[in-house]
């Protein structure tokens, strides 16, 4: 009897001991993660055979961007489409993001909403843009806003790659982010 009523008292002791264990091994393990960039995308990187070089580069890059004004996100915006950079311009939308594509040649029309439906727009458009020589923008007007927004009036064109005009609003927030961007294009098939 008296062994028993050991035990129960030490089994009322154990789950304290374990949860201050699991405690302080829970934040010696969060200390260790802020220190070392732990994420767990690179945790599966490592452990199911991807490289998480790459992405932590990029999580690197968009921690650090932080555009003071619409004129520093534009000439991102304008630099990394020029260079084709994917994850680059992918900087400059957020989940809230809304782009809006409409083509005169054949009357469709396009919405997509959020980061990955933009990234696959500017995946198939990039693609589509095999050939720069023939890019040029003659208007790129940007207008600053009080307060931290603004928005971009852009007209391009790349005929060598079927696009004959195309225009660009874009709507950025007080974070420098494009809210809604609404692209029209007369593109046909280039042979």
């Amino acid at each position: 009897m008296a062994l028993a009523a050991s035990m129960r008292s030490n089994s009322a002791a154990q789950p304290r001991a374990i949860k201050s264990f699991l405690g302080l091994t829970l934040l010696a393990f969060l200390a260790a993660c802020w220190q070392s960039d732990w994420t767990f995308s690179s945790y599966c990187g490592r452990h199911f055979g991807a490289s998480n070089r790459q992405g932590r580069a990029l999580r690197h890059t968009a921690m650090r961007y932080a555009p003071a004004s619409v004129s520093e996100a534009w000439q991102n915006h304008f630099d990394a489409f020029g260079e084709q950079d994917l994850d680059k311009i992918m900087l400059d939308y957020d989940e809230t993001s809304t782009v809006t594509l409409y083509n005169n040649a054949d009357g469709s029309k396009v919405v997509y909403k959020g980061t990955d439906h933009i990234r696959h727009m500017f995946t198939e458009l990039f693609d589509g843009l095999s050939d720069l020589s023939t890019l040029e923008a003659p208007v790129s007007d940007v207008y600053e806003m009080s307060g931290g927004g603004g928005q971009v009036f852009l007209v391009w064109k790349c005929p060598g790659c079927g696009f004959d005009t195309a225009t660009d609003t874009f709507i950025f927030g007080p974070d420098k982010k494009i809210k809604f961007q609404n692209i029209v294009v007369t593109e046909y098939d280039v042979e």
